[in-house]
């Protein structure tokens, strides 16, 4: 495993033992093997958007039960299959968005914070930080955040890029290809190869070729920090450079780069950080 992934997941499983010695808030219904209902059920949505593969039936089966006992051994916690308030807290913490953030020189956590429009107090208790005012260049943090820069919520009114079915959607997920758990930072939508690709907003090319594992690739810059990526293509039809309109065809569905077959990897960034297309997406 490389030492970067080695780092992140010991900062991540810190936090989640952290997360689950939090005194519990408002009590909960426990849920265990044998229950039934619309609480096992959003359960079980909640574990198949983590990449776990569970029946979405709402009755609390065996498959539900390993698939929680699995989370629990990840935090430390006592793997009795049960979902109580600790392990709420863990799920809740797992679906967090959570950015891998590289320290540079003269960082401070205020700045962090306020880049990723978070607060110092998650962030130190996510990394367990022990002195706060200390980063070291080089450092890694992560960065835990659900919400998106005021200044860019919601301002555009984007357009799906290729019509088809989400094969995978953003959170945490099994690799289709590396068969690891690891966070995706988009939705991938499936579609014949060579279906086009349309710009979901007008903007400018600021990357077009090839991006290693997420094969041929555009992305589109839209102003205020706020960029659209595009995935897996089998052609581009833009240069960096050329301005675009939305609508416009930028490029053809393929399975170039790391992928079990066709579809477009559809990402929005702020910033560096991913957001959920679906929350922008009509």
């Amino acid at each position: 495993m490389p030492p970067l992934r080695k780092v992140i997941i010991s900062i991540l499983l810190l936090g989640l033992i952290a997360a689950a010695s939090v005194p519990a808030g408002a009590a909960s219904p426990l849920l265990k093997r044998g229950m039934r209902g619309a609480e096992v059920l959003s359960l079980q949505e909640l574990l198949g958007k983590l990449g776990y593969k569970v029946a979405v039936d709402g009755i609390f089966g065996p498959e539900t039960e390993r698939a929680v006992q699995e989370i629990q051994k990840s935090a430390g916690l006592d793997p009795d299959g049960i979902v109580g308030p600790l392990t709420r807290e863990v799920l809740a913490r797992l679906t967090e968005s959570v950015v891998a953030y590289t320290v540079q020189r003269g960082d401070n956590l205020t700045a962090i914070a306020r880049r990723y429009n978070t607060t110092v107090s998650k962030i130190t208790s996510y990394n367990r930080l022990a002195n706060p005012d200390r980063l070291l260049p080089g450092q890694i943090l992560l960065i835990p955040t659900q919400s998106v820069p005021a200044s860019a919520a919601l301002r555009l009114s984007l357009q799906w890029p290729v019509q088809g079915r989400i094969s995978s959607g953003y959170g945490a997920r099994i690799h289709p290809v590396l068969n690891v758990r690891h966070f995706h930072g988009g939705i991938d939508i499936a579609a014949p190869e060579g279906t086009p690709v349309k710009a979901a907003e007008a903007g400018r090319v600021v990357k077009a070729g090839n991006m290693g594992s997420y094969g041929l690739g555009v992305v589109l810059d839209h102003g205020g920090g706020l960029t659209t990526w595009y995935g897996h293509c089998s052609r581009l039809l833009v240069r960096v450079g050329e301005t675009v309109k939305q609508g416009q065809t930028i490029a053809l569905v393929g399975r170039t780069g790391l992928t079990t077959g066709p579809h477009l990897d559809f990402r929005i960034k702020i910033g560096d950080q991913t957001v959920d297309p679906l929350q922008w997406l009509p």
